[in-house]
């Protein structure tokens, strides 16, 4: 990501290029992990449907590059998605499981290493845990790691759950920031936000590239 594409894209977000500035030094040398939806950030939503297999699967824009250098920058990165689809029998888990290692497989080609991807497969009705808003997919992965800061997680979304469900983590692990992707309007209100992920990587690349001078 070229120093030109990063002071021409961010200066087109000085609001969200200002709060990304403060998420990148209050990393900066610690050990944290950065929490992605799936449909609508990296991947294109089928509207009224569901990415029920591989076929299905249209990449955003740009969207490998930015994981790319948003993996530059975070220690950890984990994909979060609900998937009722599964619970609606409209695809197997089996099916979203190929989605997802054909992800990993085409992200590799990028250099970029996926550390989980976590799925709820629940229908809304069953008051699962782990269907977001509900912090459990979250909570969870950071049970199983302890050693790294949980209060420095990073929620990147496009819907209200995400950032619903930045605010029920922060209130139990005393903090979650959330990045909105997109064009929302939300009473929830995020951190920084911005038209893509591509955009937001952008500004993160920026802000790293202040921090080393």
């Amino acid at each position: 990501m070229s120093s030109t594409h990063s002071s021409r894209l961010s200066d087109s977000y000085p609001a969200g290029y200002a709060a990304v500035r403060k998420l990148v030094a209050e990393r900066l040398g610690r050990q944290w992990c950065l929490f992605i939806d799936r449909d609508g950030v990296i991947n294109r939503q089928v509207i009224g449907d569901y990415v029920r297999d591989w076929q299905d699967f249209e990449w955003l824009p740009r969207a490998p590059l930015a994981l790319k250098g948003l993996r530059e920058w975070a220690p950890y990165m984990v994909v979060v998605t609900n998937q009722q689809g599964i619970g609606k029998g409209l695809m197997r888990v089996d099916d979203v499981e190929l989605i997802h290692r054909n992800v990993r497989v085409e992200l590799a080609t990028y250099g970029v290493l996926m550390d989980a991807v976590r799925v709820c497969p629940h229908l809304e009705s069953a008051g699962c845990a782990c269907r977001k808003p509900r912090p459990g997919l979250i909570l969870d992965w950071l049970e199983q790691h302890p050693d790294i800061d949980h209060s420095l997680s990073v929620m990147v979304g496009d819907s209200e759950s995400d950032l619903q469900l930045a605010q029920h983590v922060a209130a139990q692990t005393d903090g979650c920031a959330s990045v909105l992707i997109g064009d929302l309007n939300t009473q929830a209100v995020p951190d920084a936000s911005f038209e893509s992920l591509w955009d937001f990587a952008v500004a993160v690349e920026r802000a790293r590239e202040e921090q080393r001078q």
